[in-house]
């Protein structure tokens, strides 16, 4: 009992193509494409009795109203991956840019690092270099006061 299926497909391109398959092998494996087209063809079907018959739910009327045909929809696939596909460049181009701002920023931080680094080796030299300084001259000021103090202690004696 081998029921061969007539169906037609279109591939991403835009572009159809028919095939034909045993119906045996139909059923849960089947793709996105081929249950699309069905609903649609049902829709379809669905949409000329509804023309016919007056008398149909306002529900299935608003329903049908938003149903596209199956050229419409791959076309919005397309369109779709297209935009998809240039907001992931875009997506791509600001990371780079990013990475490079980030990188720019390194750089710069590491020359400005090392510079500050060198100023700071300076001023510790310089600053050693002044302690030294006042140590010397508080020394000096030790012996001077010690002289003035024998002096003062010599003339308080010879009074």
């Amino acid at each position: 009992m081998s029921n061969k299926v007539q169906s037609e497909k279109v591939k991403p391109n835009g572009t159809s193509y028919s095939s034909t398959q045993d119906s045996s092998s139909i059923g849960p494996s089947c793709s996105v494409a081929d249950s699309t087209s069905a609903t649609m063809a049902a829709l379809t079907s669905e949409q000329s009795k509804t023309s016919t018959n007056n008398s149909s739910s306002s529900r299935k009327k608003a329903f049908i109203k938003f149903v596209k045909d199956p050229q419409t929809i791959t076309e919005d696939l397309i369109r779709k991956r297209a935009k998809n596909t240039e907001a992931a460049r875009r997506s791509r181009q600001r990371r780079v840019e990013k990475m490079e701002s980030l990188e720019k920023q390194v750089a710069e931080l590491t020359i400005e690092n090392t510079e500050l680094k060198t100023r700071l080796t300076v001023l510790e030299i310089e600053k050693k270099s002044l302690e030294e300084k006042n140590l010397d001259k508080d020394s000096m000021i030790k012996i001077l006061e010690r002289q003035l103090t024998e002096a003062y202690q010599g003339i308080i004696k010879k009074s």
